[in-house]
């Protein structure tokens, strides 16, 4: 509010100042408390206004609290008369804020705006100052606000109440049923608020006088001393601990590296301007990327908000936030080259984090490639290792399901096809992203969806003597197991203790339920929608029955005695294919329908039957 007169024609706002006083000190802040981190800041500021004049002047505080009543007093610049009437009754700037030099980045304050949170706390602000400026007049000022929005200003000379020594002290008086002005509610709040300022701050009462400040940051302890900070302070057994050093904006610190955290879970930061506490709940200090950091640090130049209680979120923080991204990636590449075994132990605590933030930064996703690995049938690869591989001649396909991979894995491998798990959250995505990005992956990295057809082109085929042996068992299992559900068929392939493999179609792969409804959608698009029916030239699921095997060898000879006696199919035959079909899908977690599910019974029901001795005296079968 401008002290100016309104120009002609001009008429000036009227303010309710009580309205103004009670909008600032009550809804500027975020609650009382904050009302000892001012008391503080002001010193804090007067004294840094007074060294600049006299550098070897005394650097304290001092709170004494009484019955109700608290009062501040510092070693600082102090106010004339003027100042005092100036300073301390203009709320927002004034043409006089920098006649004490305030306004400048050296100092936090404002000391006007700041003083008004006390009026939370207390009716009633009253502050007397005596000016340490060379030339100053050596009479006391005092100056009374009230929150009726009226306040006076005068001399003070009478004893006890005039100051002896320059500086500042402002007096409060608790509002009643109110704790705030409490010995121990004091102590609490400078020790959060002020624990690092570089000043000596003495709380006085009646249980005897406490000292506060001058401690160490987490950024300033050894790292034994910073990790029990953590627990202590954060509640967290840090990872690791990441130093930062930002001198665009004087930043220095530490960032937690958390061992648990969730990509979309806020991450608040700890942050201190000129060594006092603004916020344990920043959430601009690091990237959204890294999410598993928590960061810790005081800054020099960093600004506020009008509140004091955020950073501002300007280009000098944006510089910062990616000062503390980059020293984050370079802790992540350093580890994962020079402590592999502990940088997997991360990747195991935060791999779908990772993952998920990669899809929306093009460094992390880089980093993700280069270091975290898949499940493939060779172990753990990174992605760039799979297009190498890939670029040296062997091939490599992905399933987009956990399940699928678990049921192909063991015949992929054996046909010397590298298979990759990309099942799991934001694989097949990243995976995606990785293909895409020429610079990444390479012209043509080589790797693509697995196609279950692929693998049975490269199973061996039975030999001519083999498959007329067979003829009886295929021809049971085309009967046993509707052909338009699935095509059973012979093959040879390892390991030999795999009697069968469900190989599902590729088009419907992880289409839940496409399998069983394959029957009931023909012709119903054409009719109902005039459409050709989008399952209609999709291939047909197998049920490979190994050779190699010596469950299916029995079967085979099984199968062909029946055969040549003319008689009806085995029923034991047919169970056990149907057994394995159903075994094959539980699996590959494929879908059952009703009468996979009446098979599956059926099978269960002649194990049970089967292991229990008949009852005494009965027949078999009854």
């Amino acid at each position: 509010m401008s002290t100016d007169a309104p120009s002609p024609g001009q008429s000036a706002f009227q303010v309710d100042l009580r309205g103004m006083v009670d909008l600032l000190s009550r809804h500027l802040y975020s609650g009382p408390r904050v009302y000892v981190r001012e008391l503080l800041q002001n010193a804090v500021d007067a004294v840094a206004a007074r060294q600049a004049i006299e550098p070897g002047c005394a650097r304290r505080v001092v709170l004494t609290v009484g019955e109700g009543t608290l009062s501040c007093r510092d070693t600082g610049i102090g106010l004339t008369l003027a100042e005092a009437s100036s300073l301390l009754s203009t709320i927002g700037a004034s043409s006089k804020r920098d006649e004490l030099g305030l306004a400048r980045g050296d100092y936090l304050g404002q000391f006007g705006i700041g003083l008004l949170s006390c009026f939370m706390v207390s009716p009633e602000i009253v502050v007397r100052s005596l000016s340490a400026r060379p030339g100053a007049s050596s009479t006391t000022a005092s100056w009374v606000g009230r929150t009726d929005g009226t306040y006076s200003v005068e001399p003070v000379s009478e004893p006890g109440r005039a100051l002896s020594e320059p500086g500042t002290v402002i007096e409060l008086r608790s509002l009643p049923g109110e704790a705030w002005l409490q010995a121990d509610t004091v102590r609490s709040l400078v020790d959060e608020f002020g624990s690092l300022l570089p000043i000596d701050v003495e709380v006085r009462a009646a249980d005897g006088v406490t000292y506060h400040g001058g401690a160490s940051g987490p950024w300033e302890m050894s790292r034994h001393e910073a990790r029990d900070w953590c627990v202590e302070e954060l509640g967290t057994q840090p990872f690791d601990l990441i130093d930062l050093a930002v001198p665009v904006s004087g930043l220095q610190g530490v960032a937690v590296v958390v061992a648990q955290a969730h990509p979309t879970a806020t991450a608040h930061h700890t942050a201190y301007v000129k060594r006092m506490l603004v916020s344990r709940s920043a959430e601009d200090l690091a990237p959204p990327w890294a999410y598993f950091v928590r960061v810790v640090a005081n800054s020099d130049h960093l600004r506020l908000t009008a509140s004091r209680e955020q950073l501002m979120d300007d280009d000098l923080l944006e510089s910062t936030r990616e000062a503390v991204g980059d020293a984050v990636r370079s802790w992540l590449e350093r580890t994962a080259r020079l402590a592999p075994a502990r940088f997997a132990e991360f990747v195991a605590a935060h791999a779908v984090g990772l993952r998920s933030v990669a899809l929306a930064d093009e460094q992390m996703l880089g980093l993700v490639v280069r270091h975290l690995p898949v499940e493939t049938t060779e172990g753990g690869r990174t992605l760039t290792e799979l297009a190498e591989m890939a670029a040296q001649g062997r091939t490599v396909r992905y399933t987009r399901t956990v399940d699928q991979y678990r049921a192909l894995a063991d015949v992929a491998s054996s046909q010397g096809l590298v298979l990759v798990n990309a099942g799991y959250s934001f694989e097949e995505e990243v995976l995606g992203a990785f293909l895409a990005r020429p610079d990444l992956a390479g012209a043509d990295p080589g790797i693509s969806l697995v196609d279950p057809g692929e693998l049975l082109e490269a199973f061996t085929p039975c030999s001519p003597a083999e498959e007329a042996e067979a003829v009886d068992l295929l021809m049971v299992a085309a009967a046993a197991i509707d052909s338009e559900d699935c095509e059973v068929v012979l093959r040879r392939f390892e390991p030999a203790t795999l009697p069968a493999l469900y190989l599902p179609d590729p088009d419907l792969a992880g289409r839940v339920a496409a399998r069983s409804s394959r029957k009931a959608a023909s012709g119903v698009w054409a009719e109902v929608l005039g459409v050709t029916d989008p399952f209609a030239t999709s291939s047909v699921p197998r049920l490979v029955l190994n050779r190699t095997s010596s469950l299916v060898a029995r079967l085979v000879v099984t199968a062909a005695k029946t055969g040549s006696a003319g008689a009806a199919p085995d029923d034991t035959v047919v169970q056990v294919l149907r057994g394995l079909y159903i075994q094959c899908l539980l699996a590959g977690r494929q879908p059952l329908g009703p009468k996979e599910r009446a098979w599956a019974s059926q099978a269960l029901t002649s194990l049970l039957d089967a292991s229990l001795p008949p009852l005494s005296g009965s027949r078999p079968g009854t």
